[in-house]
């Protein structure tokens, strides 16, 4: 009987690792630091503590972990979740924002999958009665797709509209077979791991038994790097990174007209958004001393961490929020931008760099204090759960 395992960071579910580098990264961190080994494994692990991040939209990786776990009943799995589960219009699902059309979307196709498919659950009640009430919307809204049938049924025409539907939904509907997946899996994972304080909520709420929540992954950052890295050849504006929606669109026009009302543009230069192949591009970039962050809408009611993480350690810039959720300790990192008064900071912290070290050390100081805290508290639930492993076994 050993008392001692490891942490087996599983990809296969995955596929590749693109989008996922990060949370190992971050995981292998964390938990390096605090003695507890890592190893990242395209197979599952009878010898480890599976840890898989969410992404069960694969049939047969999905039936691979059910196999395993059967298999291997005292193997214990964690799982990472990453995405926001929300009831939203009467029906839920994985980042469900948007209106009745989206949910006319997705309970026509949480009928559909549950039927094609024998992992992602039974159909019950609820599904068949939510697809009866959005079944006028989901006529109107695929009436052209019908009428292309019968043409091509009568008349051999063929049409692209039922492709063109799949095509405009893809998101939805991807999201939507993740969350079943998840939801699907759930009872395998012995506790499971955030990567932002209000992803759990929703989860456990939907969870068919309780779950036990070891923590949120929190990436903590060396002052010096930072500060040394902080805006050195930078040019004096602000960048908005992402997809650019019409709220961070009325931002980017707000802070330019501000702007020019007085009179600062030919020395703080306008705002403007950096589409994804610029950011790609291995040409020299003129970026940005500020990267602006406002929500995706004005109802938007998460933060959005990563973003500000990558924005201070990779992007080296300043994050300035447009809107505090006093959810993520990160956020009191960033400068909270407040009307004229902020371009006169701005515009001081960026031509003097005493003024910048004096306004981030001591929050990223406190920063640190906060996450470390809760990093310890995650590690010693997962060196519980390691010691509790290695007895069983």
């Amino acid at each position: 009987m050993t008392d001692t395992k490891y942490l087996s960071l599983y990809t296969g579910n995955h596929g590749k690792l693109d989008g996922i580098e990060d949370y190992i990264t971050l995981i292998a961190a964390i938990m390096g630091k605090r003695g507890i080994d890592v190893k990242v494994s395209s197979t599952l692990d009878p010898e480890a503590i599976n840890v898989i991040i969410d992404e069960f939209t694969n049939y047969v990786e999905n039936r691979r972990i059910a196999n395993f776990k059967t298999a291997y009943p005292h193997s214990r799995m964690i799982f990472v979740l990453t995405e926001f589960t929300v009831r939203n219009w009467g029906v839920t699902s994985f980042n469900n924002f948007g209106g009745p059309l989206d949910a006319a979307t997705i309970a026509l196709f949480d009928v559909y999958l549950r039927l094609a498919r024998d992992d992602f659950g039974k159909i019950g009640f609820g599904s068949v009665l939510r697809l009866l009430c959005y079944s006028p919307l989901l006529a109107i809204q695929l009436l052209p797709a019908i009428a292309q049938l019968i043409l091509r049924i009568f008349f051999k025409r063929f049409s692209r509209q039922r492709v063109e539907f799949l095509r405009s939904n893809h998101r939805t509907i991807y999201f939507h077979m993740r969350y079943l997946g998840l939801m699907a899996s759930l009872h395998h994972a012995d506790a499971v791991i955030t990567s932002h304080e209000k992803v759990f909520e929703g989860t456990n709420r939907e969870s068919r038994r309780p779950l036990e929540h070891f923590g949120v992954l929190y990436a903590e950052l060396d002052p010096e790097t930072v500060i040394d890295k902080l805006m050195r050849e930078k040019k004096l504006f602000m960048e908005i990174t992402g997809t650019v929606t019409r709220y961070r669109q009325k931002w980017i026009e707000r802070i330019n007209r501000q702007l020019t009302t007085l009179g600062l543009q030919n020395v703080f230069y306008y705002c403007k958004a950096l589409p994804f192949s610029f950011l790609a591009s291995d040409e020299p970039a003129n970026r940005a001393a500020y990267s602006l962050h406002p929500p995706q809408t004005r109802t938007w009611p998460y933060s959005s961490p990563t973003r500000l993480f990558r924005a201070l350690s990779v992007d080296h810039n300043l994050p300035v929020l447009t809107h505090h959720f006093h959810q993520n300790p990160i956020e009191d990192v960033c400068f909270e931008f407040k009307g004229t008064a902020s371009f006169v900071e701005l515009y001081e912290m960026f031509n003097d760099r005493s003024r910048l070290r004096n306004f981030v050390e001591p929050k990223l100081k406190r920063y640190n204090e906060i996450v470390t805290a809760r990093n310890d508290m995650l590690a010693q639930h997962v060196r519980k759960l390691l010691i509790s492993a290695g007895r069983a076994s």
